[in-house]
C-alpha cells in the first residue's frame, strides 16, 4: 500500500503528490526490478464515501492490505482531505483509461507495466458501503487478483463487477504527464 499525500515531503511510506507525479514511471520500474511488485493497482473512491475513506486511513486495514499485496502488487491510493483533488484525479485518470462513463466508484484499477506502458488494465467496482463488509470486499478483490496472478480475469463473486478498459495501453510517461495536468488543474 502506497499512499499519495496531498501535502508533505513523501518521507517514510508514501509519496507527496509532486514526487509521485514526477517519479511515477520510475516508481513502477523500481518496484518491478526490485521484486516488490509484478503489477499495480489504484483504489479510486468518491470523496463523500466516508466508509472507504475511514478504511484507507485505518492503520490496521493498511497493514492487512499491505501484507496481502506483498511482493506481487503495489497499491496506490490518494490520501487527501481535498474533495477537488480526489475528483480531479478520478476524472482525469478514469477518462484516460476510457472508463470514466462506465465505472461506478469506489473501484480498484489493476494494471501491469511493460516496457514503459500500462497494460492489462482491469477494473473492479466495489459494491459494499458498510465499513466491515467494505473491507472484506476490498480484501477479497485484491486477493482474487493476486491468486489469479494477473492471469485471465474471471468473473468472481456476483457482487463484484469486472470491467475491461477501453485503452489497450498507456505509456507511463503519458500517465505521468496526465498526473501533472490533474494536479496543476487542482492547484498543486
Amino acid at each position: 500500500m502506497i499512499p499519495i499525500f496531498e501535502q508533505g515531503q513523501g518521507k517514510g511510506i508514501g509519496h507527496s503528490l509532486r514526487s509521485f507525479r514526477e517519479r511515477f514511471d520510475k516508481i513502477c520500474s523500481e518496484h518491478i526490478h526490485a521484486g516488490r511488485a509484478k503489477a499495480f493497482a489504484f483504489i479510486f473512491y468518491d470523496f463523500t464515501d466516508q466508509h472507504l475513506r475511514r478504511l484507507l486511513k485505518d492503520q490496521g486495514v493498511f497493514v492487512q492490505l499491505d501484507r496481502l499485496a506483498g511482493d506481487k502488487l503495489s497499491i496506490f491510493f490518494l490520501h487527501t482531505g481535498s474533495r477537488r483533488s480526489v475528483e480531479a484525479f478520478n476524472q482525469q485518470f478514469l477518462s484516460q483509461l476510457g472508463i470514466a462513463e462506465s465505472v461506478t466508484l469506489p473501484a480498484v484499477v489493476f494494471f501491469k507495466v511493460k516496457e514503459g506502458e500500462l497494460t492489462d488494465i482491469a477494473v473492479v467496482e466495489l459494491d459494499k458501503s458498510h465499513l466491515i463488509h467494505g473491507f472484506k470486499e476490498l480484501y477479497d478483490v485484491i486477493e482474487k487478483y493476486i491468486a489469479d496472478e494477473l492471469a485471465a480475469v474471471d468473473h468472481g463473486p456476483r457482487a463484484i463487477r469486472w470491467l475491461k478498459s477501453g485503452a489497450k495501453f498507456i505509456s507511463t510517461e503519458a500517465f505521468a504527464a496526465l498526473l501533472g495536468r490533474v494536479f496543476q488543474a487542482a492547484g498543486f
